[in-house]
């Protein structure tokens, strides 16, 4: 929203929040393209590999207890669910009271009867510490509004805060401090999933703050309308939380989950607050909302990594058609969320599970896959319409995890070459079945399948890197982190469909090219944009063909530094090779900076980018 739609007051309020806010994200594109000598990630202090644990909001919504919740740990507990990695076990919306009027919530102890004090006050402190003694962890829940989305969207529903409209306000605006002292503090919690529903649902056209029910806010954030929303806004507000829990947890150990469905730019500021971020709207389950939340996710490996993940929403295994009756389906879910190292967040009533349930959420080798500590999301290597193949590189130098997707009803046949794993298709290579475990040899350097109909193949693959003393920078985009990707080039909504910075395609998702050549491996960007590339002093020299992504000859200049040293710049119309030494360099930093006064959008490639040894 422009500032000329907005009136006065919101004007005021708009700025109040963007003010002052040294971590928020800023536009000039000079400055974003400035080298910062360093790799600006937050290091990592929790959260290493993607988080894994239980919601129970897909089976019980605002119904939940704490009766079901704990029915839940138990099972954790005895199935070796939480041996496996599910340890944190989470609540959803609908179990705060009111808001008092020194500012602390109340528990609705109806709900959870551990809450209730003796002295007539509500604290979480035992139900915390009686999931510790389990050996799990506690996860919250709240909102970044004054509301939270069951208000909204559930206005007759069980379980709303009761009292007086500003005893109703459980939403953390204006209450940051206090309720992160609370819930990370006092209470003991390690993870809180914080909510948007309150700066995008409370608009003052709405009934019920026309009635007076609620007061309202923004909307700061217009769904499905980012050329509406105002993302520095909800950035500030994401940011103020951050602040506020890092003084209650200084270690850093704790998970903040930012539940903003992919709106306002997150994946641009996402990771410098949070350890996830929702990029998508909430799942559904069924088969074509699992696979709409799989694709916002899917071509967005470059943000990702150990520390920071996209989050397209919880696993709906267990429920609908993902469920026992469902294995085929269920099995490709699994091991869709576990390819792009998607949090393992469970979402089924798990207290009386079906066998099959457990057998295909307790598998040791796929859940290996998203916990593999590289980080490494898996890469779209191969698109067809109906099918397509993920890549993702394994700590283990040669070994990839590969996903072979049918995403019709019909049976599809898919090959992939060793070739587009970046594996010797000449050397010996074998390939295993996670789900059946059956192993053999790749013959003749190309994997195929017979999928059936919704079935995704996912193989644990074994070669010869075809690099022999080096890596892509497509292999290891967990090291990789887009600093400034050029979206003032591109309208707002044309950057909610297009993916600014990808491994393998350009940010439109069509094939990379440079001089009219068509390139298998690379970097697509935008121009005005910066990566940093971590490199740990690693790598002896870099190497590179760059240029304007399609065939008409458009001006750009190429920049690479090392720790903040200038190692090359060239500006021109072509295709430029690139061959520098990095010996010794902790952070590459890679730029293109360019204009089309026609097509003010200009399209450039990081062909075969690749670091040596």
């Amino acid at each position: 929203m422009t500032i000329r739609h907005l009136t006065h007051r919101r004007l005021a309020t708009v700025l109040a929040l963007a003010a002052c806010a040294p971590a928020v994200h800023a536009d000039n594109a000079a400055s974003n393209l400035r080298p910062s000598g360093r790799f600006s990630v937050r290091p990592v202090a929790t959260a290493a590999t993607p988080p894994m644990g239980w919601n129970p909001w897909n089976a019980f919504h605002t119904q939940v207890t704490e009766a079901k919740i704990m029915a839940v740990a138990q099972v954790l507990k005895s199935t070796g669910l939480a041996d496996a990695g599910y340890r944190y076990v989470n609540m959803d919306d609908g179990w705060w009271l009111k808001r008092r009027a020194d500012g602390r919530i109340e528990i609705r102890t109806s709900m959870f009867p551990s809450a209730a004090l003796p002295d007539g006050g509500t604290s979480f402190r035992p139900y915390v510490e009686r999931l510790h003694s389990m050996g799990l962890k506690a996860g919250l829940y709240t909102d970044i509004g004054r509301n939270a989305c069951s208000q909204s969207w559930d206005e007759h529903g069980a379980n709303l805060p009761v009292g007086t409209r500003q005893e109703r306000e459980i939403g953390t605006y204006g209450y940051q401090a206090q309720d992160m002292r609370l819930f990370y503090g006092e209470w003991g919690f390690d993870y809180v999933k914080v909510d948007a529903c309150g700066v995008a649902d409370f608009q003052a056209e709405k009934p019920f703050v026309k009635d007076g029910t609620y007061r309202a806010l923004g909307p700061y954030m217009v769904r499905n309308r980012p050329d509406l929303s105002e993302p520095k806004v909800v950035e500030r507000l994401y940011a103020d939380l951050r602040a506020a829990i890092d003084a209650v947890r200084p270690d850093g150990d704790f998970i903040l989950s930012i539940c903003n469905w992919g709106e306002v730019h997150v994946t641009d500021w996402g990771k410098d607050y949070g350890q996830m971020w929702r990029t998508s709207q909430d799942i559904s389950a069924n088969w074509w909302s699992m696979l709409h939340n799989f694709d916002s996710s899917a071509g967005r490996a470059l943000y990702a990594g150990p520390g920071h993940w996209n989050d397209p929403d919880m696993l709906e295994v267990g429920l609908g058609e993902f469920d026992a009756d469902h294995p085929v389906e269920a099995r490709a879910h699994m091991s869709l969320w576990a390819i792009i190292n998607a949090p393992l967040v469970l979402g089924a009533d798990l207290s009386k599970p079906a066998p099959v349930v457990l057998d295909i959420i307790g598998k040791r080798d796929v859940i290996a896959v998203n916990q593999d500590p590289a980080g490494n999301q898996g890469v779209i290597v191969a698109r067809t319409a109906d099918t397509e193949a993920l890549v993702k590189s394994m700590a283990q130098a040669g070994t990839k995890a590969l996903a072979l997707v049918n995403r019709s009803a019909h049976p599809q046949a898919l090959s992939v070459a060793l070739a587009r794993l970046n594996l010797d298709p000449a050397a010996p290579a074998t390939m295993r079945d996670l789900w059946t475990g059956q192993e053999r040899a790749v013959e003749r350097g190309v994997i195929s399948a017979e999928l059936a109909p919704h079935e995704t193949r996912l193989l644990l693959v074994r070669g010869l890197p075809e690099l022999k003393n080096g890596v892509y920078l497509g292999e290891m985009p967990a090291r990789i982190n887009v600093a400034a990707d050029g979206r003032t080039q591109i309208s707002a909504l044309r950057f909610a469909s297009w993916v600014p910075a990808q491994v393998n395609a350009s940010p439109a998702g069509t094939p990379l090219m440079v001089g009219g050549k068509r390139r298998d491996n690379g970097i697509g960007v935008l121009s005005d944009s910066r990566l940093e590339v971590r490199l740990d002093k690693e790598f002896s020299r870099f190497r590179t063909v760059a240029g304007a992504n399609d065939d008409t000859a458009r001006p750009l200049t190429f920049r690479v530094y090392g720790d903040g040293k200038l190692l090359f710049e060239q500006a021109g119309t072509q295709p430029v090779e690139i061959d520098v030494p990095v010996r010794g360099v902790d952070t590459l930093e890679l730029v293109v900076e360019g204009k089309d006064r026609e097509a003010g959008v200009v399209l450039a490639t990081w062909a075969d980018a690749r670091l040596m040894r």
